[in-house]
């Protein structure tokens, strides 16, 4: 009986994604903490950074992010003092001094340390380049394609390498970014397009100089939506598309994005996968079917349908459960 009330245990919580309130609150430009509504998600985070000489906070929720290799739960700090912490052990687990909370101490994971190549290269830049060798947790590039009007006209490229994203960015869980697209894995590159005339290459890696050439990412095959500045997620543009490895959704507190992601995370722990994701209240929908992102409710009748086709085992436990438990109630 004992052995029946495990398996049952074990299945239950395979199959039962838990939810969690968290601390939903951000400093305002005078320091003061404001905070809203309650969030809900998998995990909870706070985070704390300097900003013009005063700490600034966030604390919110993730859903949908990698928890065994990128979202440990645990609390990191990078080279530049900004610490970031994330909790699953109860509601509005991320209270602002959670770092250095000893009754229920979290584990402290240690980042990486690297050596990085800083420079600049663009097809307009004229002048001697400046390189240097820096040191960060983690090393970042980013290249940015601006595609000329003419079809005769070259493509004008800017490659930034530094030490790091944005000081405050800098962790192995990349809540924010430079170009606005959160939830990037590290060791990864990510080619997204939300508009017709540039694209955006961001990298972000762990080893030594990792970042002086910037890996080839091959355009995906599926057909997705494109644009930036809608209204709601339900609004396209039947004129502009792009083709990605994954079609995306944002909605980034309002401003909706639709567009593409091609990839390249053969290094990377996590990978990029379809459905739904929330970080810290920007809102992501990412599928792989053609024109998946006409919508969210198109999306994810997608990514469900891709599920199905894969597996039908969380059919089966989702019958399986019930009968399992009544099956041991009935034995007592």
């Amino acid at each position: 009986m004992l052995v029946l009330s495990l398996v049952i245990l074990i299945i239950y919580k395979t199959v039962i994604v838990t939810t969690i309130t968290c601390f939903n609150c951000e400093s305002d430009f005078q320091g003061a903490l404001r905070c809203q509504q309650p969030c809900e998600g998998s995990q909870c985070v706070v985070w704390k950074w300097n900003s013009r000489s005063e700490l600034a906070i966030k604390q919110g929720c993730l859903q949908g992010v990698d928890k065994q290799w990128t979202a440990k739960v645990g609390c990191r700090t990078n080279h530049l003092g900004a610490s970031l912490c994330i909790c699953d052990d109860g509601p509005l687990c991320n209270r602002v001094e959670r770092a250095e909370q000893t009754a229920r101490p979290l584990p402290q994971i240690r980042l990486p340390a690297v050596e990085c190549q800083s420079k600049v290269i663009s097809t307009g830049f004229v002048g001697p380049r400046r390189e240097k060798i820096c040191t960060s947790n983690y090393c970042h590039v980013t290249k940015t394609e601006t595609f000329a009007e003419e079809e005769n006209e070259n493509t004008d490229i800017l490659s930034v390498s530094n030490c790091g994203d944005l000081p405050e960015f800098d962790f192995d869980v990349r809540l924010k970014n430079s170009i606005g697209f959160p939830g990037l894995y590290a060791n990864g590159c990510y080619r997204i397009q939300v508009e017709k005339r540039s694209a955006m290459v961001d990298c972000v890696c762990s080893k030594n100089k990792c970042n002086e050439v910037i890996p080839e990412i091959e355009t995906g095959h599926v057909r997705c939506y494109m644009g930036k500045d809608f209204r709601n997620t339900s609004q396209i543009d039947s004129h502009e598309f792009c083709d990605g490895d994954f079609c995306l959704i944002q909605d980034a507190h309002g401003r909706v994005s639709k567009g593409c992601i091609s990839l390249n995370e053969r290094n990377s722990w996590s990978h990029l996968k379809s459905g739904h994701r929330r970080i810290l209240g920007v809102e992501q929908w990412l599928c792989q079917a053609h024109l998946c992102n006409f919508d969210t409710e198109r999306a994810m009748k997608s990514v469900r349908s891709m599920r199905a086709g894969k597996t039908n085992s969380g059919s089966f436990w989702n019958l399986m459960v019930p009968f399992l438990i009544i099956l041991l109630a009935a034995s007592f």
